[in-house]
């Protein structure tokens, strides 16, 4: 696909990391810096959030107002580079080489946070 990705044409939608109540609504945050705008925006907010960890936990209608819907969703574009450094760490997660990956894996373990992203 690497013609696709270098003419612009790759995109992956983003699900909302966050859903919370507002009254009878429920409203969808996209990140951690989404939340903490919308906290201090409404400051006296419960403070009471759902952690969507995936699309795997929005029902078919979440999905189509928060990820589908053209006037809504967050689509992140891949770029060259970044397709080189996902394809690099799928080959050493997945590959053969043990020592590779455990090399990884320690390097990378404090960064775990950032998985969602």
């Amino acid at each position: 696909m690497k013609p696709m990705v270098e003419a612009g044409y790759i995109y992956i939608a983003q699900p909302p990391l966050y859903s919370t109540e507002v009254g009878k609504e429920k409203v969808y945050l996209k990140d951690d810096q989404a939340k903490a705008a919308f906290l201090a925006d409404k400051p006296q907010h419960k403070k009471e959030f759902q952690r969507l960890k995936g699309l795997g936990e929005m029902d078919w209608e979440e999905l189509k107002s928060t990820t589908m819907d053209a006037m809504t969703r967050t689509l992140l574009q891949v770029t060259v580079e970044e397709a080189a450094i996902a394809d690099e760490t799928v080959s050493v997660l997945m590959g053969d080489d043990v020592d590779s990956r455990k090399q990884f894996i320690i390097t990378n373990a404090r960064d775990v946070r950032n998985l969602d992203f």
